[in-house]
């Protein structure tokens, strides 16, 4: 769309006369074929965001880059952005814990919400995302370290009696 509007604004047309040009270019026939196909970076011998995702990891950044002011510190808006998001994921948990038809599927859903909500208090509300990315490889290796442990205890008290 924006090559469309590239050659029509290029033209110095008024934002009507460009409504009226494409409402033209839809229902009238001008001899030289029925469409008017705008120009579309497919067309690009190496063509931007062709992958599965699109646009969407472009857009998102600069939705970040938007929520943090172009900073490298997050403002009040993105807290509370985060803090919905945090909400909408308790919601779910709540909602999800009163569904009996899901119950054999939440102790895994629990655990999933948990560590997506553990995850956004610890980038953000702790500060780890806009610090040296040193700090965060050093969490991320010790709270690998620490749920590997928890795991082997878990499985020694499930298949050993282990507290019994």
């Amino acid at each position: 769309m924006e090559y469309l509007q590239e050659e029509y604004l290029g033209n110095q047309l008024t934002r009507e006369e460009y409504k009226l040009s494409i409402l033209k270019d839809l229902f009238q026939h001008d001899g030289n074929g029925w469409w008017k196909i705008p120009k579309t970076s497919e067309a690009e011998p190496n063509p931007q965001s062709e992958h599965p995702f699109g646009d969407f990891v472009k857009r998102t950044k600069s939705f970040l880059v938007w929520m943090t002011s172009g900073k490298g510190h997050a403002g009040p808006g993105y807290y509370w952005a985060i803090a919905a998001i945090l909400g909408i994921i308790t919601l779910i948990e709540v909602w999800w814990f009163d569904q009996e038809g899901l119950r054999y599927i939440l102790v895994p859903a629990m655990l999933g919400f948990s560590l997506v909500k553990f995850i956004l208090v610890v980038a953000f509300f702790m500060h780890l995302r806009f610090d040296n990315k040193l700090f965060s490889y050093i969490f991320v290796a010790c709270m690998v370290v620490g749920v590997f442990i928890f795991s082997l205890f878990l499985l020694l008290s499930a298949f050993h009696g282990f507290g019994n």
